[in-house]
């Protein structure tokens, strides 16, 4: 008699035991938020890296702007065209006169022709001022001032009459999210110090930029 040997041979049929759907139950909503707060702080250092790039670039700009109007000084040769006080929150305010061409002749000096300069002898001087904007080669302001200083978080460049009080319309807005502003100058050599502060919706960043001029 031939039997049926797959018939009742005594091996169950594997299947999912209601302890195993339990467990799966507890460790897939783990998984799952784990996967989330990885996802989620990837985000954050890419847009961490975004506004560290960000940041680099507005400070290496506004460096790059500074040093192009006040290396036209010289600290160490004329001390009184470049002065540096602190403001209430420890920030530098830089005040500076440059060589001007206030007479349109080509050159920022003024020898006996006394146009600019208006003095009684006839040595040739140096036509000390500021212009209205940076990168003006003429229409130079005799006797005016430059300062640069910090406001509500903005690095501001005015232009100050010879009374040093703000000429109207010359107040420019050189970069944003500026928190800490320093000079700090050592006979020939001035050190500047910016320190900016951006914070957005996903991550803050900071970046520390120095510059020599």
């Amino acid at each position: 008699m031939i039997r049926n040997r797959n018939r009742r041979s005594g091996v169950r049929e594997k299947g999912f035991t209601l302890i195993e759907i339990l467990i799966a139950s507890i460790i897939l909503p783990i998984f799952f938020i784990s996967m989330f707060y990885v996802l989620d702080a990837a985000q954050a250092i890419f847009h961490a890296n975004e506004v560290f790039a960000q940041l680099n670039q507005d400070a290496m700009q506004t460096l790059r702007y500074i040093n192009r109007e006040i290396g036209q000084t010289s600290p160490n040769v004329t001390p009184a065209r470049l002065t540096i006080t602190p403001d209430a929150n420890n920030n530098s305010v830089v005040t500076f006169q440059i060589p001007v061409d206030c007479d349109d002749d080509g050159d920022v000096v003024d020898d006996e022709n006394l146009s600019c300069t208006a003095d009684a002898d006839t040595q040739i001087d140096v036509e000390w001022g500021a212009y209205d904007e940076i990168g003006q080669t003429q229409g130079g302001n005799l006797n005016f001032w430059v300062r640069y200083s910090v406001e509500a978080g903005q690095l501001i460049r005015e232009v100050l009459d010879t009374n040093q009080s703000p000429a109207a319309g010359l107040r420019r807005v050189v970069s944003n999210d500026v928190q800490t502003f320093t000079a700090v100058q050592a006979q020939n050599t001035l050190t500047l110090t910016l320190l900016f502060n951006k914070v957005n919706a996903i991550a803050p960043a900071t970046r520390i930029v120095s510059a020599f001029s």
